[in-house]
């Protein structure tokens, strides 16, 4: 397997008009070859784009849209990572400094332009420390 997203999509359904549901897992393997996934049922508000930049970064679609479905994940405590010994998914917990670099490592492997990731990486590190101290749904 290749490192990075190992499908293309991921099907969602609205929820309550902010958050969309996962209706099936989105699985990624990571360079270290650990593989992790937001699973079926997880929700997210995909990226949480200023309205102001919204017309270079747009808060859907796009290669770096999934990254923050998978950002979304980990802060919201939703995250799972395969344990081969166990051979099963457990609850990854990831701290929000893993949480920002697994969703840098994901934008770098999407495709997402130098620039692009490193200023979304950069607000992330510097604002959304209130989003992941918020319990989510």
């Amino acid at each position: 397997m290749t490192p990075g997203f190992q499908q293309d999509t991921v099907l969602t359904r609205t929820g309550d008009g902010l958050n969309d549901t996962l209706c099936e897992s989105l699985v990624f393997l990571r360079r270290d070859g650990s593989l992790v996934r937001a699973p079926e049922g997880g929700t997210t508000d995909g990226l949480s784009v200023p309205r102001c930049v919204q017309n270079i970064i747009p808060a859907s679609g796009g290669g770096s849209w999934m990254c923050g479905v998978l950002h979304d994940s980990c802060y919201r405590n939703q995250m799972q990572r395969w344990d081969g010994d166990a051979q099963d998914w457990l609850a990854a917990n990831y701290t929000r400094e893993q949480s920002d670099d697994l969703f840098l490592e994901a934008m770098e492997l999407q495709g997402v332009p130098w620039f692009k990731r490193k200023t979304i990486y950069r607000a992330v590190r510097l604002f959304g420390w209130s989003a992941y101290l918020t319990p989510q749904h």
